[in-house]
């Protein structure tokens, strides 16, 4: 297993964290806190805020195409990077949807993901009351719940390690200490 050295808010080797979860659970945050900390790029396709999360169209051709160049890329240049998203969104939005995918590309995504030492951050929540995703109505509480059992599914699927974050009680500092500790191991 590779570990990490870290030299104030410097790290060497490379590192690859994609940030997972429901909605509404502080992925963004958690995501620009951890790049200001560990001088690594975080990015976020801002394509998903104006596609309907119902239509495979546009997450099929991401998944076959962006996600098949995006972990060769991987692979090939072994780059620092925190993803705000990958492809276990696809995972869990196209079975919650009801949405046609590719498992056969998936699974190849999560096994070179792995290869290259890829490791999720699931951002969750024991309660989902009363939240509302603001861009997409239909993703209401019992939506999120249903997304939420099939994140704590695909920690089981997936051939990289996983952290949990639980962030109900929405304190930054604390998820930092624990994502950090979780990084040495």
């Amino acid at each position: 297993m590779q570990s990490y050295y870290y030299a104030g808010n410097h790290h060497m080797g490379n590192m690859l964290l994609a940030l997972e979860g429901p909605d509404k659970c502080a992925k963004t945050e958690i995501g620009a806190e951890l790049s200001r900390q560990l001088c690594i790029p975080c990015f976020k396709n801002t394509g998903e805020w104006s596609t309907d999360l119902k239509d495979p169209t546009y997450f099929k051709n991401l998944l076959v195409y962006g996600g098949t160049f995006l972990v060769d890329f991987i692979h090939q240049t072994k780059p620092s990077a925190i993803f705000d998203r990958y492809y276990p969104s696809e995972w869990v939005y196209s079975r919650f949807f009801n949405r046609e995918t590719n498992e056969d590309i998936i699974r190849k995504i999560d096994k070179k993901f792995a290869d290259a030492g890829g490791k999720f951050i699931i951002c969750r929540r024991k309660s989902y009351a009363g939240i509302q995703d603001d861009l997409h109505a239909y993703i209401d509480e019992t939506a999120l719940k249903g997304l939420d059992q099939l994140y704590e599914e695909f920690t089981k699927w997936t051939e990289c390690q996983v952290l949990t974050v639980w962030v109900d009680d929405e304190n930054l500092e604390r998820e930092m200490l624990e994502i950090r500790e979780w990084l040495k191991e």
